[in-house]
């Protein structure tokens, strides 16, 4: 075989191995799209089903949450503590848009307040992991929503959570 020979037989090689690394790149591309439609999916469980009761075919949802009833409350902190507990929220805060303090599950949440209501007021919405902020709006002005919690709330959980804010404003302020 003499070098030009050589040089064909590399560089369909090169062509064949670039083909198949395209290929496998490819499928995993997919694979990770599919992944994440899967994730997004409101019918996704987060965890196999691995018991023989219900029928696994069904679409999994998740279960109604149980309504938290301000009037039944003794203050807008317990108020704020049981929405916290129905969301699975290590802390809940609410702040005006100026950083006020308005109500808190956690102590010592006056910087807290300030900090993150200016980063909503920049339109930061996701500051750093575990906090999601959000805005409700009452009376003509923005409260923000300041919530600690382990997993990313979907956005069915954050309306139901801004409705909840919105419920438990309209009793206590």
């Amino acid at each position: 075989m003499d070098s030009t020979g050589t040089i064909q037989f590399f560089l369909i090689l090169l062509t064949i191995m670039t083909v198949v690394g395209f290929a496998g790149i490819t499928y995993y591309l997919a694979e990770i799209s599919r992944a994440i439609k899967r994730q997004d999916s409101p019918e996704a469980s987060v965890t196999p089903k691995t018991s023989s009761g219900p029928d696994i075919t069904a679409p999994v949802s998740t279960p109604p949450l149980e309504v938290i009833d301000p009037k039944k409350t003794g203050n807008l902190e317990e108020t704020l503590g049981a929405i916290s507990e129905k969301y699975s929220l290590a802390s809940l805060t609410l702040a005006a848009a100026d950083g006020l303090l308005i109500g808190s599950t956690k102590p010592g949440s006056e910087d807290e307040a300030a900090r993150y209501s200016h980063l909503y007021s920049e339109g930061r919405l996701h500051d750093e992991e575990g906090v999601e902020l959000l805005g409700v709006p009452y009376r003509g002005e923005t409260v923000v929503g300041i919530a600690h919690s382990s997993e990313h709330l979907s956005d069915e959980q954050m309306n139901a959570l801004e409705q909840d804010i919105r419920e438990t404003l309209q009793h206590w302020v």
